[in-house]
């Protein structure tokens, strides 16, 4: 197992409440960017894991962040396209890519930002930030619903940095435990 996904998994990714998808995108992540941490790890030995998993994970939810707003348009009319054609039931099925790909990657780093100790209003701030962002091409639904999903999945972000923040709270049999059901 990967340092990454050891201690992804020591702060609590086993119990982030995401879905299949999401889940699947989170081990994409790990899987390709383990030797980058690894690498990361050998550049700085002095730093600690934590700082240094916080750095990481903040590069790679900017990346997706920024990879997201350049592929969001496109997703916007093709949602549109499908929504027309296919009628919004059958529409809905249909996601992109990057999206759950930001949508994983801001489980992660609000959990590690949570972990480290981040202030609950910067990351409460940022997880309401990305959720609009994840939500906004949803065109076809109200302003009130527009405003609950967006809230909605804000809550479901700062449930992964409150797992973070507690990962202190676990004791250490309970991680290994958790640790080893993973594998």
């Amino acid at each position: 197992m990967s340092e990454l996904k050891q201690q992804l998994l020591l702060l609590g990714m086993a119990n982030l409440s995401i879905d299949a998808t999401t889940q699947q995108q989170l081990e994409q992540f790990i899987s390709a960017s383990s030797a980058h941490f690894d690498h990361i790890r050998q550049q700085r030995p002095n730093s600690t894991l934590l700082n240094l998993l916080l750095g990481f994970m903040t590069l790679h939810h900017q990346q997706a962040h920024q990879q997201w707003l350049n592929q969001r348009a496109a997703a916007t009319k093709m949602n549109a396209i499908f929504s027309a054609t296919l009628g919004d039931d059958h529409a809905n099925n249909f996601t992109h890519q990057d999206q759950h790909y930001l949508l994983a990657l801001t489980h992660l780093w609000l959990m590690v930002q949570g972990a480290s100790g981040i202030d609950y209003s910067y990351s409460n701030e940022q997880a309401e930030i990305q959720s609009r962002n994840i939500i906004n091409n949803e065109n076809t639904v109200s302003p009130i619903q527009l405003n609950t999903k967006v809230d909605s999945l804000r809550c479901q972000f700062m449930q992964s940095y409150y797992l973070g923040k507690n990962h202190h709270n676990v004791n250490f049999s309970t991680r290994i435990k958790q640790l080893f059901r993973k594998l």
